[in-house]
């Protein structure tokens, strides 16, 4: 009789541990979803920075021939060190942002206080040397050059520049988040979930693998602590099955992603 009494308790309590160990594995299963949709976000918006950059330097180009082509040698100076400093902000800048970009990838520590601090000293240089430029094209260029300078070239670096600062903003805020909750170790299976998830998997689609995602955390197990090679069990379900698990290393990517599929359809 106190076997039949302390039974049910034992299958409750029991009950529990699986209840609390598939909300922590769904937990583990949303952050890094998450983590990866950060990293997706972030690579986009550093190369639309570079791209930005890319045209705010080519405006300069611009100004540059204007003030070659309009201004006496005896104003050569004036003009010059200015563009220069402002092409070595823009630089500067862009350097930080493909740090950034190979960094997604290679995850090394970045000292962010500092990364930072230079990053804004460089943009707040650029914007004091924009407003000297635009001072210098009203004291060196003729009247009709200038009213083509800034038609031309300030208009488009003005609204180009408006959008640099808030979406350099936007990158800080996302590798902050990165650096945050990204798994204090990082092996090889982890920076292929970050590179193979397809970009348009949802959470929502993410959810339907739940189950299975579970699943092979239970069946595969002793395998998973034997090799340490948990995450590519993880990868296995945030890629659509591209991504093999360690008992399935013969099937082919073909063959696992006509399973998905087809459970899909």
């Amino acid at each position: 009789m106190k076997k039949l009494i302390k039974h049910p308790k034992s299958k409750s309590g029991l009950r529990n541990k699986k209840n609390i160990s598939r909300r922590a594995y769904y937990s583990q299963f949303t952050s890094l979803f998450y983590l990866r949709n950060t990293n997706i976000t972030l690579e986009r918006d550093a190369k639309e920075i570079l791209r930005m950059l890319k045209e705010l330097q080519q405006l300069i180009n611009k100004s540059r021939l204007i003030f070659s082509t309009y201004c006496s040698l005896s104003q050569h100076n004036l003009w010059q060190s200015v563009l220069e400093d402002l092409s070595e902000n823009i630089k500067n800048i862009r350097i930080q942002f493909e740090y950034i970009l190979g960094n997604i990838i290679k995850k090394n520590k970045i000292n962010s206080l500092i990364f930072w601090q230079q990053n804004k000293f460089y943009t707040d240089e650029m914007e004091v040397i924009h407003k000297k430029l635009i001072l210098l094209t009203i004291q060196i260029l003729p009247e009709e050059e200038r009213l083509s300078w800034k038609v031309n070239i300030y208009n488009f670096y003005n609204e180009i520049f408006s959008l640099l600062t808030p979406l350099i903003g936007m990158c800080r805020l996302e590798l902050d988040f990165i650096e945050k909750y990204s798994p204090k170790t990082f092996n090889q299976n982890v920076m292929d979930i970050i590179k193979d998830i397809p970009e348009n998997y949802t959470l929502q689609e993410a959810k339907e693998y739940e189950h299975e995602y579970i699943k092979i955390l239970t069946n595969y197990s002793h395998e998973l602590c034997r090799k340490n090679n948990f995450w590519g069990s993880l990868l296995y379900i945030l890629s659509g099955g591209l991504y093999p698990l360690p008992s399935e290393r013969t099937l082919t990517k073909k063959r696992i992603y006509r399973k998905i599929k087809d459970k899909l359809s």
